[in-house]
């Protein structure tokens, strides 16, 4: 299924927080030196920054679109202290505007690292991960999704495979 873009259709909209979580200001930042990043944000002691897992959720032409669904809920306690991770999700950000997850009708992600892609699934309780989304069609590119699946990264636990298999079909 394509989303057409029409010029004359209103769409409603509303940006969602899901979740905080922290980087490395240097990974973050690149080759820019330091003292030039530091007076943008002050990393804290472990060098990292302060980052949000913001997500768009549209409204209209019959359709509830969600761009984009943060980091999700399924990381243990070790990584989440890693990362500083905000005990917060997009599933939290849904039920407070009253929003079912399974009303939406499209997920839309702009690539799938896992501060992007995480939120397509949560835990089942098992240990294992379900689609947060059972009845939206997902959107990505398909090189992005090729390369996902095929772990290729340059960047270390960026694709992560409980976030996409479930949501594979």
């Amino acid at each position: 299924m394509q989303i057409q873009y029409d010029p004359v259709m209103t769409w409603n909209w509303k940006m969602l927080r899901a979740g905080a979580f922290m980087l490395d200001g240097g990974a973050m930042f690149g080759i820019v030196p330091k003292p030039l990043w530091t007076r943008l944000v002050t990393p804290d002691e472990k060098n990292r920054i302060p980052m949000q897992t913001n997500c768009l959720l549209l409204e209209g032409h019959g359709r509830l679109v969600l761009i984009e669904t943060g980091i999700g809920n399924k990381f243990d306690e070790k990584k989440r202290g890693i990362y500083g991770m905000e005990d917060r999700c997009i599933l939290d950000a849904l039920a407070e505007e009253g929003v079912d997850p399974g009303a939406i009708t499209d997920v839309i992600v702009t690539h799938l690292h896992f501060d992007h892609a995480g939120g397509l699934t949560h835990s089942d309780g098992d240990g294992g991960a379900v689609s947060s989304f059972p009845n939206a069609a997902i959107h990505t590119q398909k090189l992005e999704w090729e390369d996902a699946l095929a772990n290729k990264s340059t960047m270390h636990s960026t694709y992560l495979r409980d976030h996409l298999d479930p949501v594979a079909g």
